[in-house]
């Protein structure tokens, strides 16, 4: 049996990028909740469409990296509160479109700092020659996998 073969479950990438995933939103999302007063969900509704937007909830999802239903409820959950709007499609009157509102977008220029800094606290524990390394490997192992799906 090859050493390679011993190696655990903590070795494999996507258990390693599942905690590291799990850190970081607990991470952010007490920011967000501590400074605004959104969820995370709702957060990452703010900076999509704020950010790329206006989109469907399907968009939204996608976008958002959220689930459907996580995307419609944070977007209902913001239209309460008045931060998004639901609108028509001028190109198909059947879909909807969430927006952000004056108010989103006053929260959507406080969400991006927040974001932006806890992204560099992340990376603080690496030189700027690690950080390109990382950013690099990561780009390559999404493209391969983005190519491998669309086969």
């Amino acid at each position: 049996m090859k050493a390679s073969d011993k190696a655990g479950l903590e070795q494999f990438l996507t258990y390693r990028l599942h905690i590291l995933n799990k850190l970081s939103e607990r991470g952010i999302s007490e920011r967000y909740l501590e400074k605004l007063g959104v969820t995370l969900p709702e957060a990452r509704v703010i900076a999509s469409v704020g950010s790329f937007g206006p989109f469907s909830i399907m968009d939204l999802a996608r976008h958002a990296n959220l689930d459907k239903s996580q995307a419609s409820r944070a977007a209902e959950a913001l239209i309460k509160q008045g931060l998004v709007q639901r609108d028509a499609s001028d190109d198909d009157g059947r879909v909807v479109l969430v927006s952000l509102t004056a108010e989103g977008r006053a929260l959507h220029r406080k969400v991006m700092p927040i974001a932006r800094k806890w992204n560099s606290e992340l990376f603080d524990c690496l030189d700027e020659r690690e950080k390109a390394a990382l950013g690099a490997a990561l780009d390559k192992v999404i493209e391969a996998v983005l190519e491998r799906d669309a086969q």
